[in-house]
């Protein structure tokens, strides 16, 4: 697990914007542009705050890796509940988590584990309190319960993993253009041990994410994280593995798509002799 959190954490300090794209039938395309429409139907343009606000949570946790403190999390976050309390936005609501989850990871970095896990339960009871989820929503409860799993007991483990699963796969069921879902599952599966059955489906679930779009409808508002990490997964995954020329297939795509990921680049030097 503390291998998983170095991961994230260097993952996040160089953000590309580069996206892959497939095509999308127009049923397919059409039914996740309302559905999306309808959950920004109360975003005013006047909501600077929400403007880009990944890139900003990002930028915030790279700097509190750097400068070893969670103030500019926090004060996002602070930010985020005021403009919610009188909006009652799903949206801001996803973002607080969103935010929340890399708070607990920064805290995790800091060693206080306490806090860590008392920030990351505070952001999946806020996502969990939405009444009408959407498939985005769905997605990233599944990415904290999955890591939530450090912090519980043995016994509560495979619940926690199961209500991930579930999580994410409803919602691929809401939204099957969802790559943050199949990335999810594929990295459940991925940090789950072979005795407890983990490492069968993360391949397939990895390269179904990388051939989606980050957003199925382009908007700042919206989110467009995981296809850097289902690359880097998958890439290791191969490496795991031995299969190297598959490895250095999807490595070449990656940089291509991603070419200042950090994550990404640590993998040449373990594709380099092969």
């Amino acid at each position: 697990m503390k291998t998983k959190i170095i991961y994230l954490a260097f993952a996040i300090l160089i953000v590309n914007s580069c996206k892959g794209n497939i095509k999308y039938s127009k049923k397919e395309h059409l039914t996740v542009q309302q559905t999306q429409k309808f959950s920004l139907k109360s975003v005013q343009q006047s909501d600077t705050l929400l403007n880009n606000i990944e890139q900003k949570i990002n930028q915030a946790f790279a700097k509190g890796t750097i400068n070893q403190t969670d103030s500019d999390l926090a004060s996002l976050e602070e930010e985020l509940l005021s403009v919610n309390s009188k909006k009652k936005n799903t949206i801001i609501t996803y973002w607080y988590s969103y935010s929340i989850y890399y708070h607990s990871i920064l805290l995790m970095i800091h060693k206080d584990l306490k806090k860590s896990e008392k920030v990351l339960d505070d952001g999946i009871e806020k996502l969990e309190g939405i009444d009408q989820k959407n498939s985005e929503h769905f997605a990233l409860l599944a990415l904290m319960e999955s890591f939530s799993i450090q912090f519980s007991s043995g016994i509560k483990i495979p619940f926690i993993s199961a209500n991930v699963k579930k999580n994410a796969e409803k919602a691929i069921e809401l939204d099957s253009l969802n790559l943050r879902a199949y990335y999810v599952l594929g990295s459940n599966d991925f940090y789950t041990p072979a005795q407890y059955g983990g490492g069968k489906k993360a391949e397939n679930y990895f390269k179904k994410a990388i051939q989606l779009n980050s957003q199925s409808v382009k908007n700042p508002y919206l989110p467009s994280w995981g296809k850097n990490s289902a690359y880097e997964l998958l890439i290791r995954s191969y490496i795991n593995k031995g299969q190297f020329s598959e490895a250095k297939k999807y490595f070449q795509e990656a940089i291509a798509l991603f070419p200042n990921d950090y994550m990404i680049n640590q993998l040449a030097s373990k594709l380099i002799n092969h």
